[in-house]
């Protein structure tokens, strides 16, 4: 009887064991496939580049990550090939988000050439994209005008084409501001703006052509 009972025993024992190594390995396996499952639903998400986005998903990525690699060993050899095959997929996933963000960023930095310019010519802040000359009167308008001559005169030989036709789209709306303020205008001033008008004809004419030819040289190299 003692022997029966000590058989029933091992075998109950070895029941148990192996259904806890039963539970274990397909614990392990949900685990296994949950990782895999992010890591597929990230690479169909839309992107968004920005670092708090990232952030988000990197966190979700590596509590799963590490719930799967506590019990990887314990996977089959086929279902282990694909976790590995998920980790390697988030690395690329995430050395392409990094590069990314990188170029947004960096992007971010450099100055629009345009608000550069409309500075150096008219001052800061006082051209927006509106393009609006608002704070253009006929008082100050002829010390408007010979700031941007004398301006485009000392850059003439630094400004790109794209440089080029930014200057002659402000030159523009400087002119319709003046049409606006006319009769405000001395007729004085007036003659001196039209001097400088001419003077400005000529630097256009002497060098806007030059940047072209100068870009178009410089492509070929």
């Amino acid at each position: 009887m003692r022997k029966i009972y000590l058989v029933f025993t091992v075998v109950i024992s070895i029941g148990s064991l192996i259904s806890c190594n039963s539970t274990a390995d397909n614990a392990a396996k949900e685990d296994a496939i949950v990782l895999t499952e992010y890591v597929d639903s990230v690479a169909n998400l839309t992107p968004v580049y920005t670092q708090e986005n990232w952030t988000a998903i990197d966190n979700a990525y590596q509590e799963k990550a590490m719930k799967a690699e506590a019990n990887i060993e314990k996977l089959r050899a086929e279902d282990k090939e694909k976790a590995e095959a998920s980790k390697a997929k988030y690395a690329t996933l995430k050395a392409n988000y990094a590069a990314k963000i990188k170029e947004l960023e960096t992007a971010s930095k450099v100055p629009d050439y345009r608000k550069v310019l409309r500075g150096s010519l008219f001052g800061e802040g006082n051209i927006g994209d509106d393009m609006k000359f608002s704070y253009v009167t006929g008082k100050n308008i002829l010390s408007v005008y010979k700031n941007f001559v004398d301006k485009v005169a000392d850059n003439k030989n630094k400004y790109s084409r794209e440089d080029w036709d930014e200057v002659k789209t402000l030159y523009e709306a400087l002119d319709t501001r003046k049409n606006e303020v006319e009769k405000d205008l001395a007729g004085s001033d007036n003659m001196k703006i039209a001097g400088l008008k001419i003077r400005f004809a000529s630097i256009v004419a002497t060098n806007r052509g030059g940047a072209k030819v100068k870009e178009n040289a410089e492509s070929k190299e």
